[in-house]
């Protein structure tokens, strides 16, 4: 329950990260000069006052709109930032839809970068601080809460925003992200949060209406993936790849597909795309670029899109594509797709 979530992050205080409290106030920036030509871009930092918690956000919209477009809310992996999966944003944005990307204070960058920048530094050292943050149980509320703030924020820039005033169709709300930014996804899709305690919550959001999770995380193994998973009842498109294994949590590729196989009151679709690893998805600069790398972004940017187009803009013909030859053909030596529908209707 959102209010059970609210006091645990309340009473958790150790591990809060307190940001000055302000009025709710949002700044804008101008478009980066490498969005498309028909996109442009916001930053904006969005406080939540009641958490004493400011929110970076970026946003990505059409240069013209004449009438209210969905919105798809992305959250980052851990020590991302709101720059995550520009690719996703600016091709969302061509697109006809909103992007809504999310900055998570406490799991974003700002727990290495700073010495990251100073050269103090190294893959070795960054590791035990990767899995230092993502042991703390704080930073999974917060990102819980942070997507109920963000959409709280959406409903009153919705009759307020100079740029976003009447632009957004809140009733057409997605989320998407990668990572622990799935993780953060599947919680708002209705996933189960098992306590160190061993006590079950969740927090879903029921103005989200359909989900994308790029490289899902699967529970811990002595919690039951049916019991984590079986409240979810929202269509969702999870991406994953034969090599998308991650050093923080020793997640094997394998288990990328757990949420898959135990959400059965939804549509549900699984891509695995071959020999795409975990940091394809987040779209960041590589140090060695693979070869492969366009492809696999054309193929997430394309199959997220149908997937939205059919569920949030109820397009049949994007549905048929899903659930059809499309999908497939169109994959077809790339990966493999597999799709169920939902045993029970979907809300």
């Amino acid at each position: 329950m959102k209010n059970t979530i609210r006091i645990i992050a309340a009473s958790a205080v150790l591990a809060v990260v307190l940001l000055s409290a302000q009025s709710l106030h949002c700044s804008a920036s101008p478009a980066l000069a490498a969005s498309p030509a028909a996109v442009q871009t916001l930053y904006e930092d969005w406080s939540d006052n009641k958490r004493d918690r400011t929110l970076p956000v970026k946003i990505y919209l059409p240069k013209q709109i004449d009438h209210p477009l969905p919105v798809v809310v992305f959250s980052h992996g851990l020590g991302g930032s709101r720059e995550a999966a520009v690719y996703l944003g600016n091709y969302w944005a061509e697109h006809g839809y909103i992007g809504v990307f999310m900055q998570h204070p406490g799991s974003d960058e700002s727990f290495w970068k700073p010495t990251a920048v100073l050269g103090q530094t190294t893959r070795q050292t960054l590791m035990p601080e990767f899995k230092k943050t993502l042991a703390n149980p704080m930073h999974a509320l917060n990102r819980a809460q942070d997507v109920h703030s963000i959409i709280d924020k959406l409903t009153e820039l919705n009759k307020t925003h100079a740029q976003l005033s009447g632009k957004m169709d809140l009733n057409a709300i997605a989320i998407a992200g990668h990572s622990y930014g799935s993780w953060t996804a599947l919680t708002a899709s209705g996933q189960n949060i098992v306590t160190p305690a061993g006590r079950n919550i969740s927090s879903p959001d029921p103005r989200v209406k359909a989900a994308i999770f790029l490289s899902p995380t699967a529970p811990k193994k002595n919690q039951d993936p049916d019991a984590v998973f079986g409240s979810i009842k929202i269509p969702c498109l999870h991406f994953t790849g034969t090599a998308d294994s991650s050093p923080v949590n020793d997640t094997p590729a394998s288990d990328r597909r757990v949420a898959y196989d135990h959400i059965s009151n939804g549509d549900q679709f699984l891509v695995i795309l071959n020999d795409a690893d975990h940091m394809v998805f987040n779209g960041g600069r590589r140090a060695v670029p693979k070869q492969i790398d366009s492809k696999h972004h054309e193929l997430i940017e394309m199959t997220t899109t149908k997937f939205l187009d059919a569920y949030i803009k109820k397009d049949s013909s994007a549905l048929q594509w899903l659930r059809g030859v499309g999908a497939k053909n169109e994959l077809a030596g790339n990966g493999t797709y597999e799709y169920k529908l939902a045993k029970s209707p979907a809300r």
